[in-house]
């Protein structure tokens, strides 16, 4: 049967890995059906990604500054520049109120959003179409069922960045590598709580030096990640090179790209390397890594967050949304078991 679904818009607003898991469901339809028209609508802090060196979006997208508009002025100008549009299909991947308020102001047919066991904020009262549960509690499936509901079965996500030389190169050039094999140590997420130790960290950076790796320190400009990177390498006497605060999003994902192995915490780094096919050691304490993990590498995860859950629980079986209240619960990764996870991806990924 001929699917009438002709047209789709994806929306996500935030935050940046699951911007990038969304990708991942926006660009394999724009891939994987030719005559299918997929837009992309995500907050402008995140876009610079999905925008290649030519200032070309990798599928046709729209952004919206919610921070510095507000959710009613970015609603009318994502209005204005879609007014002649209607698509078949809205996909709105997130429960918040400002995103369902946003979606009021793209024009489709069929609205659809999570059923009862996912939705939030009032989502129903946004929304024509209820998009059924997966078994999978992962984000990501949790967006392609939006696919299959619509009648796009089987699909699988699919990034492509369209890294071009001089980005490729760039990221050469910033890595310096020395034509060793590169460790990359992206140490910190959006929240302090879900970052591991600066001395499990130093510990990975100095047995991976030991092992012959490259080391690289990854992170964003702001102060505390920073310092953060600093005083990772401040432990290995400097024998890292700390890019941290020095790449665009663009160029992340480019020296990523160039990486043998990451380790990170819940983060944008992680759906990054993930999605490039990089092997990365997700560390999970706060929030479930079958809900949020990298989608491609759960094999080489470190978690401790099923038995500190089920403790503060007092025994019972945490939900697979809830959260992890004890902010230091990180520290309990151990060492060892990260090393472990480095071994096991050498050997599995032939690293």
């Amino acid at each position: 049967m001929i699917n009438p679904i002709k047209s789709v818009c994806v929306l996500r607003l935030s935050a940046l890995g699951d911007c990038i898991n969304a990708f991942g469901l926006a660009n394999a339809l724009h891939e994987t059906y030719k005559d299918l028209d997929v837009h992309f609508v995500v907050d402008k802090r995140f876009s610079s990604l999905f925008i290649d060196e030519n200032g070309q979006p990798l599928i046709p997208m729209d952004t919206v500054d919610i921070k510095k508009l507000g959710v009613l002025k970015a609603g009318y100008q994502l209005y204005k520049n879609l007014k002649t549009t209607k698509f078949n299909a809205l996909f709105n991947l997130q429960t918040s109120i400002k995103s369902s308020i946003l979606s009021l102001f793209i024009k489709a047919k069929l609205k659809y959003g999570y059923d009862a066991q996912r939705r939030r904020e009032g989502q129903l009262l946004f929304i024509n179409r209820q998009v059924k549960s997966p078994t999978n509690p992962h984000v990501l499936a949790g967006f392609l069922a939006f696919a299959k509901q619509a009648g796009f079965d089987d699909l699988q996500p699919s990034w492509n960045y369209k890294l071009s030389d001089s980005e490729l190169a760039t990221a050469d050039k910033l890595i310096n590598s020395g034509n060793k094999k590169v460790f990359a140590i992206a140490p910190a997420s959006a929240k302090k709580a879900k970052n591991w130790t600066v001395e499990g960290y130093s510990k990975l950076a100095m047995f991976a030096l030991s092992k012959g790796f490259h080391v690289i320190l990854l992170g964003s400009n702001s102060e505390y990640e920073k310092s953060l990177c600093e005083s990772i390498n401040k432990n290995t006497n400097d024998k890292c090179v700390n890019l941290c605060g020095k790449t665009s999003l663009r160029i992340l994902a480019a020296v990523i790209s160039k990486t043998s192995l990451v380790l990170s915490p819940d983060s944008a780094a992680m759906h990054l390397a993930s999605s490039q096919k990089v092997p990365v050691i997700g560390l999970f304490a706060i929030h479930n890594p079958d809900r949020v993990g990298a989608w491609n590498y759960r094999d080489i995860e470190v978690s401790v967050y099923k038995q500190v859950a089920t403790k503060e629980l007092q025994g019972k079986t945490p939900g697979w949304r809830y959260r992890v209240h004890d902010e230091n619960a990180m520290q309990q990764i151990q060492v060892g078991d990260v090393i472990s996870a480095f071994n096991k991806a050498c050997e599995k990924y032939g690293i």
